[in-house]
């Protein structure tokens, strides 16, 4: 008990100053004389906060007001306020050797990564362990849930990876995963090749992205082998222990499945970074990884081997090792959604720090590996998604040139050098960006990424306007109905249509009460519809009224849009429409719009002035006034 105290006091950590409402200030504690702290609370009106028992105010400052408060009471002592916060979670030691604690991968934590520990089980009332859900194809399964842990190894792995941050136990270096338990095993840490292939099989049909293999066997297996390949051409990630035979003296002693070209094979070290005893060598050892007294997560039913049953234990092996290698592909895999299973491997050998003998050796592979939050060197395509944002940058582009991105062989055009957006419906979908590395080699680099929102039933990317409407979603500028359903040909009223406006242009949509007898302070649309008038952008009808549940018309859509974003218009080009004359109010607006390309007429000879708009050609009006890169989609 006198150890976990310590500890407690120990692991209050120390963070950044804490952030304060006020747009760029901080928060600050002035240390001065009593005479002093009354002369700074006259002049700074802006204290939060103060002491009884020392002079000491807290007053929230921008650089300037600091310095120039510094520069008026010379004596006084600023310090930042810091934020502390407390946690009796346990970071493993191993963690540091890695670069893998919760300070060096935060704000990442493996979420949405589907991880799987092919193994022993893992317990399922375990309290720092919370689990997606499981199999069991071992010959016997457990009583109650079958992916139960009655061994205890499956455990003490897959807290590794995942233990949660709870105040309790330990967390995982990511435990925000979705961690699911293989139970292939039985509780002599036994199963057959039907087992193992079972299991195998059962990750590559739930779509599992990376699989732990903390276990072993001396000959090779031809199904396990072929049903290990058949996942990784999935795309799936497979890391395994490399083996502990490392005491036989021959050319490899990696065992299998690490022996398999398919596999990501892991040696263990021990505390000061080299080859632990027992862990297998050989040039099949791709990495390296802490595997000596590794403390981690252990069925508390089994966990008789030390002096306290508490649920946790130490354990050494190259099954150990493993799991940080899993785990930091988890993070990669959050942080550069998308790219390939071999993308992913190479990133985590460009990242390792290379020990023993220089380059790779058959001790430890390419050396320890290291999770790095910005990847040097190393070119790839670093992928976003927000909200049908789809955002693709090459990342390290000034090692490579000549670089293009295409959709289903369509050559895509980029924002800026190297970079690509593109707006998508709810989907999955795949690109390949190809470009000439440092050598002058062609890499081609496969991109696949899901988009969970906009997801209306009514809305797909069959619709040429969708990237329009994704866009302004995207952008919070535009949404759907209260049934799910966006209803792309409905009409568009003024008042929506002043909704969606407003939120581009950034108006106050605060309701209150505006200069037309027809919009009172309940109309959802009130706030944007004042704001519009204040700033010049609507007049409204004659009678004083606005109409805001009349249907839009293209010529009144075409004068609201040319008020706001004002584009140029050519006195001197031909005006192509015969039902548009230099009559009419909305005359130069119509030519601007058209000549600017945001909108064509209803036929080559007509603009259909008098035609209601609906929701999704006004979605494309102000799409691409927003953003001329949408123009011509």
């Amino acid at each position: 008990m006198k150890q976990l105290a310590f500890f407690i006091l120990l692991s209050i950590i120390v963070l950044l100053p804490a952030q304060v409402s006020a747009e760029g200030s901080e928060s600050y504690l002035i240390y001065a004389s009593e005479a002093e702290i009354g002369a700074i609370k006259a002049a700074y009106p802006s204290v939060t906060e103060e002491f009884e028992e020392l002079p000491i105010v807290e007053l929230a400052l921008t650089d300037d007001e600091k310095n120039a408060l510094q520069a008026e009471f010379r004596t006084a002592e600023i310090y930042p306020n810091r934020e502390y916060t407390v946690t009796s979670d346990v970071v493993p030691s191993t963690y540091q050797s890695v670069k893998a604690t919760p300070q060096h991968t935060a704000p990442y934590t493996g979420k949405g990564v589907r991880v799987a520990v092919l193994d022993t089980g893992i317990a399922t009332d375990h309290p720092d362990l919370k689990l997606a859900g499981g199999v069991c194809t071992a010959a016997v399964c457990a009583d109650g849930i079958p992916y139960d842990d009655n061994e205890g190894h499956g455990t003490h792995v897959a807290g590794i990876i995942a233990a949660q941050k709870n105040n309790k136990g330990i967390i995982g270096i990511a435990p925000g995963v979705e961690l699911y338990a293989i139970k292939t095993m039985n509780n002599r840490g036994a199963g057959s090749t039907t087992q193992v292939a079972k299991g195998v099989e059962w990750a590559i049909q739930n779509d599992i992205d990376i699989l732990n293999m903390s276990i072993s066997i001396k000959i090779d297996d031809r199904p396990l082998e072929m049903m290990l390949k058949r996942a990784y051409d999935e795309g799936m990630i497979i890391v395994s222990a490399a083996g502990n035979e490392g005491w036989e003296v021959k050319p490899s002693t990696v065992t299998y499945p690490g022996k398999y070209s398919t596999v990501i094979a892991v040696g263990g070290l021990d505390g000061e970074w080299k080859r632990e005893a027992n862990s297998s060598y050989g040039p099949e050892v791709e990495i390296s990884a802490p595997g000596q007294l590794v403390y981690s997560t252990y069925p508390t039913g089994l966990d008789i081997w030390d002096d306290k049953q508490d649920g946790y234990r130490r354990l050494t092996g190259t099954s150990m090792a493993a799991p940080h290698v899993s785990a930091i592909m988890a993070i990669y895999k959050e942080q550069y959604p998308g790219l390939a299973n071999t993308k992913y491997r190479e990133m985590i050998k460009q990242t390792a720090l290379d020990i023993g003998k220089t380059g790779r050796d058959d001790e430890t592979g390419q050396g320890i590996v290291q999770y790095e939050k910005n990847i040097k060197n190393f070119v790839f395509p670093k992928a976003t998604v927000n909200k049908g944002h789809i955002q693709i940058d090459l990342h390290n582009k000034n090692n490579a040139s000549g670089w293009t991105m295409t959709e289903n062989g369509t050559a895509l055009q980029e924002t800026a050098p190297g970079k690509w957006d593109v707006y998508k419906t709810k989907g999955t979908y795949k690109f390949e960006v190809n470009y000439l590395d440092a050598a002058g080699k062609t890499v081609r680099d496969a991109v696949t990424l899901t988009v969970e929102e906009p997801a209306f039933p009514d809305l797909t990317m069959s619709s040429w306007f969708a990237p329009h409407i994704s866009y302004l979603y995207s952008n919070n500028m535009i949404g759907g109905y209260t049934d799910g359903t966006f209803k792309p040909r409905q009409s568009i009223t003024r008042a929506e249509a002043m909704i969606i406006l407003g939120r581009a242009q950034g108006l106050d949509g605060t309701q209150r009460d505006t200069a037309f007898s027809d919009v009172g302070a309940n109309n959802k649309a009130s706030g944007y519809i004042q704001s519009a008038r204040e700033q010049g952008l609507i007049a409204g009808f004659p009678d004083g009224t606005f109409k805001p549940y009349q249907s839009v018309t293209r010529a009144e859509m075409a004068l609201l849009i040319h008020s706001t974003y004002r584009f140029n218009v050519d006195e001197e080009a031909p005006n192509p429409f015969t039902d548009v004359h230099s009559n009419m109010a909305s005359y130069e607006a119509i030519r601007g719009l058209t000549q600017a390309g945001i909108t064509q007429g209803t036929t080559a000879e007509t603009f259909g002035p008098y035609d209601f708009m609906n929701r999704y050609t006004f979605s494309v009006f102000l799409a691409r006034s927003e953003n001329p890169m949408l123009i011509g989609k």
